[in-house]
């Protein structure tokens, strides 16, 4: 099968050394490239080299995930415009909004929605300003991830929601916009009824599938630790949700995902 892992976090393999092995288990697999989804600052270089090291099929986003947000994250994002120049990231991400944990001090909770929306705003411009496609992560924020998107302005078909977590009707509110989500191993899970109800009803043209590793491995290796390759039982799974060939499913999600990304 021809597969394409949309979203990953590589960083843990580079830490435990296994990341060659980890690569080379996911060509062998089928798969035709893997995006590297940043979470912070302390990705960036190692994600470049990984990038420049494995050309054509590892690519890269550059972006701070909203759970990341520090004091020098605007900092960091002052740099980035510069950072753009001279590096070669693909898209800015992921970045986004994450409201599960909020305290449950009013107060507390507002000033954190407040600069969780002010570094979401930044990087949504800096992504018009580079002319690339951002991953968003929108967590108990879907809405409010997708009104920004639109009181921006931001051109929502350059808008992947990764690894989406909300419902049917939010799911056709960013597909009627132009937007689209991504899918990982979650749809596997005996009570993931929803996530297999988004999977129906997004448009073919704009689905991808992910493994957000080295989380959310799918079944049958559900509580193991994710690698890219696993993105195989998901289109798999996927295609029997869906009632097409996996292997024309495999196909498709892969031209789409080279096609959002520009490869």
């Amino acid at each position: 099968m021809k597969l394409f892992d949309t979203h990953a976090h590589l960083d843990s393999f580079i830490k435990d050394a296994s990341l060659a092995n980890v690569l080379n288990n996911a060509r062998a697999a089928g798969l035709e490239g893997i995006i590297a989804a940043s979470n912070s600052p302390a990705d960036w270089t190692d994600y470049e080299r990984v990038s420049a090291e494995n050309e054509g099929f590892v690519n890269w986003g550059i972006g701070i995930h909203p759970e990341e947000i520090d004091q020098d994250s605007d900092l960091a994002l002052d740099a980035l415009t510069s950072y753009f120049a001279s590096h070669a990231p693909i898209m800015v991400g992921e970045i986004g909004l994450d409201f599960f944990r909020l305290p449950k001090d009013k107060a507390k909770a507002r000033d954190i929605v407040e600069r969780q929306l002010q570094i979401y705003r930044r990087q949504l411009r800096l992504a018009v300003d580079m002319n690339v496609p951002v991953c968003i992560h929108a967590r108990c924020a879907v809405d409010e991830a997708i009104d920004e998107l639109k009181s921006l302005d931001f051109p929502a078909e350059r808008a992947l929601f990764h690894c989406f977590a909300g419902s049917p009707s939010q799911l056709k509110r960013l597909n009627d916009m132009g937007g689209r989500a991504s899918f990982t191993g979650i749809i596997t899970y005996p009570n993931a009824d929803e996530m297999r109800q988004c999977l129906r009803e997004q448009p073919l043209d704009k689905t991808m599938f992910e493994t957000d590793c080295p989380f959310l491995a799918p079944v049958p290796l559900r509580g193991k630790k994710n690698t890219p390759e696993n993105v195989a039982f998901t289109v798999k799974a996927a295609a029997q949700i869906l009632g097409i060939d996996a292997e024309e499913l495999a196909q498709l999600s892969t031209q789409n995902a080279k096609a959002f990304f520009g490869l």
